[in-house]
């Protein structure tokens, strides 16, 4: 599944490419990727003619603001791709079922081979409604997410976003010790940190020198502090990299280019191959359903 520096890049290329932009027409050809709403005439209706102000992101979902307060949310899910086509003459790849169309005659098109992935259009809630969000998120010392989670009520549950938040280590501290779970379980829960999924909870764990399932609540100071170094600086290299495209994935851009970040991972899918820290063969296990990469010897506290 895309996960945090995935959908940022996919962020990225939407900003650059449809910001100002107007949307001509939208079709559906599967009801189901827009099953928020009652037809797909209504989701149709809901973003022709509107112009895009902007793409955000928040956790693992993509924001596109439109020019009448609303906000167009798309999740990838497990197999998603958003690619543009510079025409509708462009042939559309197997599995595309939504396409925006916009007046300048380019398209943005939804792929889903998996079919997980959705997109459905948010109204922001009226004047003097309070949208409760998440206790986690309010954490936040500052970023855009406090605001986002207001403008877009589905998303108010989202724990804190690793850059849309910014949260200091004490408070980071704070989550870590208000919850005994395996520390993987905790950077995977997405109602406490949103973005982190399997391989990035992997690859920062073993940048951090700690294991998949050390209790959170069991850390000491040095360690949250180095946990709270790690988990920007992993996420960062990924985006800067593009992203990871797994060979049994499909993770690309939105120019269809896929990411390198699979050739910079230093545990996770490198189950057997040495540890580039020790030279100790990196272990895989199932933890909580989920394949864990780790090594036995940097990882040991």
């Amino acid at each position: 599944m895309p996960e945090l520096p995935e959908v940022e890049t996919v962020r990225a290329g939407l900003q650059r490419e449809i910001a100002g932009k107007k949307i001509k027409t939208a079709t559906v050809s599967k009801a189901s990727m827009v099953r928020r709403h009652k037809t797909a005439k209504d989701f149709r209706a809901l973003v022709e003619g509107r112009t895009v102000r902007g793409v955000q992101r928040l956790g693992k979902n993509l924001v596109v603001g439109f020019d009448n307060g609303s906000s167009l949310v798309i999740h990838l899910g497990m197999s998603g791709q958003v690619l543009k086509a510079k025409s509708a003459k462009d042939p559309k790849p197997k599995h595309t079922h939504v396409v925006l169309t916009f007046t300048s005659g380019e398209e943005i098109r939804f792929v889903d081979a998996r079919t997980f992935g959705e997109l459905y259009v948010s109204t922001p809630p009226a004047e003097g409604v309070v949208v409760e969000v998440s206790k986690y998120s309010r954490l936040s010392i500052g970023g855009d997410g406090i605001e986002l989670r207001k403008r877009v009520p589905e998303l108010a549950h989202l724990g804190i976003d690793p850059f849309e938040d910014q949260v200091s280590w004490d408070r980071l501290a704070a989550v870590l010790r208000s919850r005994s779970v395996g520390l993987k379980t905790l950077l995977t829960d997405q109602d406490i940190i949103a973005g982190i999924g399997n391989i990035y909870a992997d690859e920062i764990l073993f940048g951090a020198n700690l294991r998949f399932d050390r209790e959170s609540d069991t850390l000491s100071t040095i360690e949250i502090r180095r946990l709270h170094r790690t988990i920007p600086e992993v996420l960062t290299d990924a985006i800067k990299a593009g992203g990871t495209t797994l060979g049994d994935e499909t993770f690309v851009n939105v120019e269809g280019q896929a990411g390198s970040y699979q050739n910079q991972l230093q545990v996770h899918t490198r189950e057997g191959q040495a540890c580039p820290t020790c030279r100790t063969p990196i272990e895989k296990v199932t933890f909580h359903q989920r394949s864990t990469y780790f090594c036995p010897k940097c990882q040991q506290s």
